[in-house]
């Protein structure tokens, strides 16, 4: 009779075990991770010196220069950085390549971004206060 139970009790854990692993993918993001935007931003110039910069929205804040201005220019766009074209205009044909990197999530949202500039005039054009 303890072996019969024994055998049970393994099996209970192993269907436990299974239930738990498939559930996990469909279960509800915390409130916290819905509630706001959580982005990293790496700015790299062609010859080096990338820097990169945290930025919260809902509460605007972060390791960032001007948190206020870059989450109401996102919140226009609903956080597309694509989407974004703050100040268009004309600058020169430099060829001085910029990249731009985005990880992290806008409202419980995966938002990743990348894009080459030809140089920083087109990249704050385009960015604005998000860079």
């Amino acid at each position: 009779m303890t072996v019969v139970l024994t055998a049970a009790r393994r099996a209970a854990a192993i269907g436990l075990c299974v239930a738990a692993t498939l559930a996990a993918p469909f279960a509800a993001l915390p409130a916290a991770a819905a509630a706001g935007a959580d982005l990293y931003i790496t700015v790299t110039p062609r010859d080096g010196g990338a820097h990169s910069m945290r930025l919260t929205c809902d509460p605007d804040a972060g390791i960032y220069p001007r948190p206020r201005e870059a989450c109401k220019a996102l919140h226009e766009v609903n956080g597309y950085f694509r989407d974004l074209n703050v100040n268009p205009g004309p600058c020169p044909l430099i060829w001085d390549p910029i990249e731009v990197e985005v990880n992290g999530h806008w409202y419980g949202r995966p938002n990743p971004y990348y894009q080459e500039f030809p140089n920083p005039c087109v990249m704050e054009r385009k960015l604005g206060p998000v860079v």
